[in-house]
């Protein structure tokens, strides 16, 4: 998605229900807004990075997703669409529920090859 596009998206994906960006009237403001999206790009970053990727906030609502070795960027501007942007980038479909990808996550062995 082009970053214009993003700007006129109407509001957060259901992916994001239970996060700050699901509440529209309960959502906190400022400081506590941004640590929680940090947090959420911090655990993004985790994943991406397994395929040489990288996601940075754009805006506050928005993710730029990049390949770490630099070149095209991607916007996105919920889960959904990153998964397709790391997918339009590596070329390989993200599996983020993919048993090895979760080992790795959780510290523990990853089966020999995978990822």
């Amino acid at each position: 998605m082009c970053a214009l596009c993003g700007v006129f998206s109407d509001g957060p994906h259901w992916t994001e229900a239970g996060t700050d960006a699901g509440r529209s009237t309960a959502a906190p403001s400022g400081r506590e807004r941004h640590l929680e999206r940090a947090r959420r790009l911090a655990l993004l970053n985790r994943v991406l990075g397994l395929y040489g990727c990288a996601a940075d906030d754009w805006a506050g609502a928005h993710y730029m997703v990049q390949r770490r070795s630099g070149g095209a960027t991607e916007m996105a501007s919920d889960l959904p669409t990153l998964w397709a942007a790391l997918e339009s980038l590596t070329g390989q479909a993200p599996d983020p529920l993919d048993p090895a990808l979760v080992a790795r996550l959780e510290g523990g062995p990853a089966e020999r090859g995978a990822l």
